[in-house]
């Protein structure tokens, strides 16, 4: 018969389990219907920690009914380090996915995984055999994986801090994951004084579960409130872009048409055809000018609505293509150089035309008429994607105006004749496919695009 210390203790490893499998149930339902990286990588981390709770209750159960080398009891412990080892790396990478430091790459995440399996197996089969190494089997299958876990969990609270205006979730997480670091770590340092004959004066059956029950509750609660509060933001901006996009659109709307009204009542009073021709060349542009802003709302919507649709292109052919298209055979050529021949990408089609259309067609439209336009690409593969570094020697843009540049309708200079969606609906069709892009320009100068696009393959 177990005893009362030893039942308080494998109760509180079942609550703690229980909590861990509620929250990734929350969490995995946020993940399916917003598709955010960290809520899957936080999840699976709980899926870990429900693993590991179950798996620490069976094995201190075994401790009282099973010889320390029958092979069930070495792989209870075994599956309860190893859990831990794969809670540690979820959290980190569902951690650096939230706070925008990187992503983490899959093939270092499948090493790790891979790697952890030797190290977790040395662990429990340490002193295996040995009834009075306790405390030597208690800090290689504890305090080894405490010290490991309280640097992770320190190390993800320093990268959330980096996350500007970060609400009260976050708060709650980074103080959780600051708090039960510092209790991984205590139980390192006790089980280190075990073994070394030191009194440390904690006892650690008391520690292994009510704090332990607390934090967890506090970082569960974090990441839902997290949750809640990403969305809140997110209906924010849409609510500011609904309003921005319903003045400025139905101002773009009705600028031509009342220039029209203008222009056609000269026309009834001119008697010149010179005249006429003239007014009606007007008339044609205002037409084309309100054209290209119903174009552009209609891509913008059909982009927002529309799910991904993944075909393998050759992205240098279809640079060339979209060049091409481009060009006006009656304004000037700017010269193209691209340092790669073949690279293919799976992406989806329509958004890349979008992507390639505006920043190729900007650089084409706003050149530099005191020297011969160049635009030169850049291709660089990497593990997950490709990175695109488009140049142009073209006007450029003051600075002041780049960090408004994707805003919705905005025009960096009161000569554009452009809708003032054309990036926007760039980064709109970047954030689609899990994409970036940065600028970096000067006056006068040109401007350079810095785009990444992942292969939506490899990242699937």
């Amino acid at each position: 018969m177990l005893s009362q210390p030893v039942l308080i203790v494998i109760f509180q490893y079942v609550i703690q389990a229980l909590l861990a499998l509620v929250i990734m149930l929350i969490l995995r339902k946020f993940y399916k219907q917003y598709q955010n990286n960290f809520f899957k990588f936080w999840s699976l981390s709980w899926l870990a920690l429900f693993i590991t709770m179950l798996a620490s209750s069976t094995a201190l159960t075994n401790a009282f009914y099973l010889p320390l080398e029958h092979p069930f009891r070495l792989f209870i412990s075994f599956l309860s380090v190893y859990s831990s080892f794969l809670q540690m790396a979820w959290l980190y990478a569902g951690t650096r996915e939230i706070s925008r430091t990187s992503k983490v790459s899959q093939n270092y995440m499948r090493i790790y995984m891979l790697a952890s399996i030797p190290v977790c197996a040395v662990l429990v089969m340490i002193y295996y055999q040995d009834p009075s190494a306790g405390d030597l089997r208690i800090f290689y299958r504890i305090g080894i994986k405490s010290l490991l876990a309280g640097g992770i969990f320190i190390a993800c609270a320093l990268m959330l801090l980096k996350i500007s205006k970060a609400g009260i979730g976050i708060r709650f997480i980074i103080f959780s994951f600051i708090a039960y670091g510092l209790l991984q770590l205590n139980y390192f340092i006790v089980t280190l004084c075990e073994i070394n004959g030191i009194n440390y004066g904690a006892k650690l059956p008391f520690f292994m579960g009510a704090f332990d029950l607390f934090l967890q509750s506090l970082m569960g609660l974090g990441m839902i409130i997290s949750v809640l509060e990403i969305e809140q933001l997110s209906l924010k901006k849409a609510n500011t872009e609904l309003d921005t996009f319903l003045y400025r659109s139905s101002h773009d709307l009705r600028s031509p048409l009342t220039t029209i009204s203008g222009i056609v009542e000269a026309i009834r009073h001119a008697d010149d055809e010179k005249k006429v021709a003239e007014f009606l060349s007007a008339i044609e542009e205002r037409v084309q000018q309100a054209d290209n802003v119903i174009r552009d709302i209609i891509t913008l919507r059909k982009a927002q609505k529309a799910d991904l649709i993944i075909t393998k292109i050759d992205l240098v052919e279809e640079i060339y293509k979209e060049y091409n298209f481009l060009l006006d055979p009656n304004d000037v050529q700017p010269k193209l150089a691209i340092d790669s021949e073949l690279v293919t990408i799976h992406t989806d089609s329509a958004r890349l035309h979008t992507v390639l259309t505006n920043i190729i067609g900007n650089a084409i439209k706003y050149h530099n008429r005191d020297h011969n336009t160049e635009i030169n690409i850049k291709i660089q593969t990497t593990e997950k994607g490709v990175e695109l570094k488009i140049s142009d020697n073209g006007a450029g843009i003051d600075e002041k105006h780049l960090p408004k540049i994707f805003d919705m309708f905005y025009r960096a200079t009161k000569t554009s004749t452009g809708t003032g969606l054309g990036l926007y609906l760039v980064k709109d069709a970047l954030d689609h496919m899990g994409g970036s892009i940065e600028v970096f320009s000067q006056k006068g100068k040109g401007t350079t695009f810095y785009i990444y696009l992942p292969d939506l393959i490899q990242n699937q």
